[in-house]
């Protein structure tokens, strides 16, 4: 009877881990491509606040801190005002 409780456990623990590498590798693949003054300015665009410390914890390196900032002044200019 432990068999079986055994044998699905080690199974989801291995499928598990095959996933998280998946999605590592998407995360990686999307942070190589990523243009960092668009998404800096669609951020700054849609009055979302500065996501600088999000993007450099989720990439590492890959994160391009200046273009995106550059970006996101851009795209903070660029957002309608609502009206007074």
């Amino acid at each position: 009877m432990r068999t079986p409780a055994i044998l699905a456990a080690i199974l989801l623990a291995t499928g598990c881990e095959s996933m998280n590498q998946k999605i590592d590798a998407s995360r990686q693949d999307r942070c190589e491509r990523a243009d960092w003054a668009l998404v800096g300015e669609r951020d700054g665009m849609s009055g979302h606040p500065l996501l600088a410390d999000r993007y450099e914890y989720i990439c590492g390196e890959l994160f391009k801190p200046a273009p995106y900032k550059e970006g996101f002044e851009k795209g903070r200019a660029r957002k309608p005002r609502p009206p007074a």
